[in-house]
C-alpha cells in the first residue's frame, strides 16, 4: 500500500482532474456511440423491421456510424492545429467542450428528426475531435521533465479511466434506450456527463501546467531537418494503423449487428446485443494491470525488451487473429447455426489484447516522439489514423449498399475481405520498419509504458 501511495506522489497534482475529465467525456461519447447504431436502423433505417430491407438497413448504419467515428478523428487536426498555434490546449478544450455539450442536446431534443439529429452527430463530432488530441497532450505537459518514466505510468492511469466511462456507458445506455423514456433518456444522460466532464476540467485550472503556443518559442531550438526526421519517423509508424481502426471499430457496428443474431444467453443473463461491447471496457480495466505489472516485466525479465514498434506489430498480429475468429463465427451463422455469445466474448479478448498494444502506445508514441512546438498536431495525426480507418469502412458498406464491387461480400466474407487486407498490412509493417530503419529513440521510455518500476 505505501509503495502505491508513493507512485501516485511522483504524479501533478493536475493528473486526476484530467483523468476524471477524460473519464466523464468517455462515458458519453461511448454512451451515445453504444446505442447509434442499432437506433439508426429502428427508428430511421427499418422501423417496421421489414426483413426485405434489413441488409440494406444495416450497411447504412454501418456506414453513417463509421462515418460519424471518422470525422471525430478528423477534426482532431483541427483542434491540434487551434492549439498548436492559436489558443493553447486549455482555452480550445473550454470552447469545443461546449460544442459538445450542445451536441447532446440536439440528440436526445431531436430523435424523431434525422436532419436534426445529424446535425447533432456532426458537433459531437467536432467537439469529441477537438478535445481528444488536446487532453491527451495535457497528461504529458504536467511534467517537467519530458522523458520521466512517470509519464507513462499515468497514460497507463489516463486510459484505464477512459474505459471507466466506457464500461458503465456502454452498461448503462442500452438498459436506457429500453426503457420508457426510450432514446432521448438514453442520448440525454451522456449529454449530462459530458457536461460533468467540462466543470471537472474547469475545476481544476488553478493546478495546470498551461503551455500556449508563444511558449514554444522559449524552448530550446530544435534544427528543422531532426523535426523533420522524427516527424518523418512517426508518419511511417501510423501508416499502418488505419487499418487496425478499420477492424477495430466494427465492435461498435458489424459485431453489434453480429451479436443480435447469436444466442445472448451467457452466464445467467440473457444479455441486449448493445450491451456485449461493454466487454471490451471491462477487460481493458482487467489487463492494462495484468500487462503492467505481469506480462511485460515478466518478458523482459526474459530477455525481450519491450519497445513500442514491437507492441504495434504484435498488436497488429492479434487483430488478424481477431478477425479470423470474427470470420469464423459469421461462416456459422451463415449456415443457419446459433453460437453462443461467449465465441464473440472470446473475440472481444483478443481484440481488447490488441488495443492494449497499438492504442495506448500509440498515445505515448505520439507525446515522446513529437517537436515541442507540435504535440497536439502530432497526436491529433495519431488520431486521424481512427478517421481513415473507419472512412475505409465507411466507403466499402456505402459500395455494398450501392450494389458495387464490394456487394458479393456478404456474411462471413465480409469479415474475411478485412482479415486478408489486415494480414498484408501486418506483413508491409514489418517490412517497413525494417527498410526505413525505423527505432525506438525513446527505448526507455517505451520499455517503461506499461511496466511501471519499483
Amino acid at each position: 500500500m505505501n509503495s502505491i501511495l508513493e507512485r501516485l506522489k511522483n504524479f501533478p497534482k493536475a493528473a486526476p482532474y484530467i483523468v476524471l475529465t477524460e473519464s466523464a467525456e468517455r462515458f458519453s461519447f461511448y454512451g451515445m456511440k453504444a446505442i447509434l447504431s442499432t437506433f439508426l436502423i429502428s427508428q430511421f433505417f427499418n422501423p417496421t423491421n421489414n426483413p426485405e430491407l434489413a441488409a440494406g438497413a444495416e450497411a447504412h448504419s454501418n456506414e453513417v456510424t463509421h462515418l460519424f467515428v471518422a470525422l471525430v478523428y478528423l477534426f482532431s487536426i483541427v483542434g491540434g492545429l487551434l492549439a498548436d498555434y492559436f489558443l493553447g490546449r486549455y482555452k480550445t478544450i473550454l470552447l469545443l467542450s461546449v460544442v459538445y455539450c450542445i451536441g447532446h442536446a440536439f440528440l436526445a431534443l431531436f430523435d424523431t428528426n434525422y436532419e436534426l439529429f445529424y446535425a447533432g452527430l456532426l458537433l459531437i463530432a467536432l467537439g469529441a475531435g477537438g478535445v481528444k488530441p488536446n487532453v491527451s497532450v495535457m497528461v504529458g505537459d504536467q511534467f517537467e521533465n519530458e522523458s520521466d518514466a512517470n509519464i507513462a505510468k499515468l497514460y497507463d492511469i489516463f486510459y484505464f479511466g477512459i474505459n471507466i466511462g466506457a464500461f458503465f456507458s456502454m452498461l448503462i445506455t442500452p438498459i436506457l434506450k429500453n426503457s420508457k423514456y426510450g432514446a432521448p433518456l438514453a442520448f440525454g444522460v451522456p449529454g449530462v456527463l459530458m457536461f460533468i466532464a467540462l466543470i471537472v476540467f474547469v475545476m481544476g485550472t488553478k493546478k495546470y501546467k498551461i503551455k500556449l503556443p508563444k511558449d514554444n518559442r522559449h524552448e530550446e531550438k530544435v534544427p528543422f531537418l531532426e523535426q523533420l526526421k522524427s516527424v518523418w519517423k512517426v508518419l511511417v509508424v501510423f501508416s499502418f494503423i488505419p487499418l487496425f481502426w478499420a477492424l477495430y471499430d466494427q465492435n461498435g457496428s458489424e459485431w453489434v449487428i453480429q451479436a443480435g443474431k447469436m444466442d445472448l444467453h451467457f452466464m445467467g443473463i440473457t444479455w441486449l446485443q448493445e450491451q456485449i461491447q461493454v466487454v471490451n471496457a471491462l477487460l481493458i480495466l482487467i489487463l492494462i494491470p495484468v500487462f503492467s505489472f505481469g506480462v511485460y516485466p515478466w518478458l523482459e525479465s526474459m530477455g525481450v525488451r519491450i519497445t513500442a514498434l514491437r507492441k504495434f506489430g504484435w498488436g497488429l498480429i492479434m487483430t488478424v487473429v481477431t478477425f479470423a475468429l470474427i470470420a469464423w463465427i459469421q461462416l456459422q451463422i451463415d449456415r443457419g447455426i446459433v453460437l453462443n455469445i461467449g465465441w464473440q466474448l472470446f473475440a472481444y479478448l483478443l481484440l481488447t489484447i490488441a488495443e492494449i498494444l497499438v492504442s495506448i502506445t500509440g498515445l505515448e508514441y505520439a507525446f515522446s516522439q513529437a517537436p515541442k512546438n507540435m504535440k497536439s498536431t502530432i497526436m491529433a495525426i495519431f488520431f486521424f489514423t481512427v478517421f481513415l480507418g473507419n472512412i475505409l469502412v465507411t466507403y466499402i458498406n456505402n459500395n455494398i449498399q450501392a450494389g458495387g464491387f464490394f456487394s458479393h461480400y456478404k456474411g462471413a466474407d465480409y469479415f474475411w475481405l478485412f482479415t486478408g487486407i489486415m494480414a498484408v498490412n501486418t506483413v508491409l509493417y514489418f517490412v517497413a520498419i525494417k527498410v526505413f530503419g525505423i527505432k525506438d529513440t525513446n527505448s526507455e521510455n517505451s520499455k517503461n509504458l506499461a511496466a511501471p518500476t519499483d
